[in-house]
């Protein structure tokens, strides 16, 4: 199979059966992560650029002709390829997947190579985001930080990693926002995850805010555990709860490879229960809630998710967050963190609103170098940091 046929076959795996592309992608690297992350990332305009040279709308085009369009085009638009190898090899890969097509794919991926390629007309095509989500954050942020946020979504992705030891990863570069993370420009597939764990420094702030609240830990929706390490490496006593015990596998192999010695930080503890009904009596001096949401603020590195996600879907996220915010207040001895990876104002300032608790400044607890992304007592996290988009509140029992 060569790495074309890859490319397609993981694409088509990630539209059609709504997987992760971090996680389908994981363990790729060079041309075939670029290209599928890049057709993602860029699909809309890549549709568009199609459309105008195929003379045709593509709902109109066969779904399998499309695809390869879609990965020749973008090749061709946004990669260092030789473009008629590009157009050969595309119309080799549809006699294999798509023969019928073979006449058509050759001549649009000719016409894509000699161009001119003309400029979307609108933002929303230019930057490949959904027209509706657009308009939502040109009324929460304005226009220009709107475009601003939409052109950094358009980034080129590298994963960020947790330091679970003192030795760099090549090539890394420590982050500005928070420390123990380090920013890559390469794919972690052959990273030893022993010593290094993905983690975007995005995330990594949430979980210092939660750490400078106190030692005494829930996370209560923790997978895929990175912020449960992250808080475990900075001596507090965590306990790790998730209601898929599949994806708390990772701190199940991270538990067992490490004991603690006398006096240092106890093990890791792994709980399965439905956070909106947790399997505890006690309560914890602090309870983290780093609920599932709409996840708007992670496109630089899910942009599957902006094809998926609907305005509609924004009420559901914000019940099931509503739910999980009283499990959270109620077992939080002191302090709850709230947060989410989103950018939206439903699952965010209206969750919390009426949650029963005093709403702090979050700014004590936020690491020196993220402070600058706080607004009005909240950590307002967006894309232009190079961190994922996060939300985050610091709420304290009265």
């Amino acid at each position: 199979m060569t790495e074309r046929d890859r490319a397609c076959e993981l694409f088509n795996r990630i539209l059609d059966q709504s997987l992760y592309a971090s996680l389908v992608l994981q363990y790729e690297s060079g041309f075939v992560r670029t290209s599928v992350m890049g057709v993602l990332r860029w699909l809309s305009r890549l549709d568009f650029v199609i459309a105008t040279f195929a003379g045709r709308r593509v709902e109109k085009i066969d779904r399998a002709a499309l695809d390869i369009l879609r990965l020749g085009a973008h090749e061709l638009l946004f990669m260092e390829s030789a473009p008629y190898a590009v157009v050969s090899e595309y119309v080799n890969l549809t006699g294999r997947r798509a023969n019928r097509a073979r006449g058509f794919v050759n001549a649009v991926l000719r016409r894509i190579a000699a161009g001119p390629v003309p400029e979307p007309p609108d933002l929303a095509t230019r930057t490949a985001h959904p027209p509706w989500l657009l308009e939502r954050w040109s009324r929460l942020f304005g226009e220009e930080r709107c475009a601003a946020i939409a052109a950094a979504n358009q980034q080129l992705s590298y994963p960020d990693v947790l330091l679970l030891g003192d030795e760099m990863p090549p090539d890394g570069q420590p982050s500005a926002l928070v420390d123990g993370i380090v920013k890559l420009r390469r794919s972690t597939a052959d990273l030893d995850r022993a010593r290094f764990y993905p983690m975007d420094e995005g995330s990594a702030v949430i979980a210092a805010i939660a750490r400078a609240t106190s030692d005494d830990i829930l996370d209560l929706a923790a997978a895929p555990g990175s912020k449960t390490l992250s808080m475990w490496q900075r001596n507090a006593r965590v306990v790790s709860n998730d209601v898929s015990i599949t994806r708390l596998l990772p701190l199940l192999g991270r538990r067992a490879g490490r004991q603690p010695a006398a006096g240092e930080t106890p093990a890791l503890r792994l709980v399965v229960s439905d956070a909106r009904r947790p399997a505890f009596r006690k309560r914890f001096r602090t309870v983290l809630l780093d609920a599932p949401c709409s996840a708007t603020g992670t496109f630089r590195k899910n942009p599957e998710i902006k094809w998926r996600l609907r305005e509609d879907d924004l009420p559901r996220f914000a019940q099931l967050q509503r739910e999980m915010l009283a499990s959270a207040i109620e077992l939080a001895g002191e302090w709850c963190v709230y947060s989410t990876c989103s950018l939206e104002p439903d699952e965010n300032d209206a969750v919390v609103a009426g949650a029963g608790f005093e709403v702090m400044d979050v700014t004590p607890f936020v690491p020196p170098g993220a402070r600058s992304w706080v607004a009005d007592g909240v950590l307002r996290l967006t894309p232009e940091s190079g961190a994922d988009g996060f939300t985050a509140f610091v709420l304290r029992r009265m």
